[in-house]
């Protein structure tokens, strides 16, 4: 296993993540239609960036192709794991909170 193509496959992934988890916090307090159309636009957004880097990076570079290939889709795949989970925790927490309120009321 080489390095290099495992840095830059976590490296594409953690892009990919940071981008997944930036709007998701943008539009979870947009509303539904608003959060669905930035959640599923951005991730073919994202799947084509991700495309895109990864021929990039194995045309340009010498990194080790099978190394890289294994660490992003591992990474991709733990971080859309944890993209997941922080959407449920935040729906769960709104959920909560409102159903607070409307036992105040």
């Amino acid at each position: 296993m080489k390095w290099e193509g495992v840095i830059a496959g976590l490296a594409v992934a953690g892009l990919n993540g940071a981008l997944a988890l930036a709007a998701v916090r943008w539009a979870l307090d947009k509303g539904m239609q608003v959060f669905l159309t930035a959640f599923i636009g951005g991730m073919a957004l994202r799947m084509m960036l991700v495309a895109i880097l990864s021929v990039l990076v194995i045309k340009l570079t010498a990194v080790h192709v099978a190394s890289y290939t294994i660490s992003l889709v591992v990474a991709y795949l733990a971080f859309l794991f944890i993209e997941i989970l922080y959407v449920l925790k935040k729906n769960k927490a709104e959920k909560m909170t409102l159903s607070q309120s409307d036992k105040a009321v």
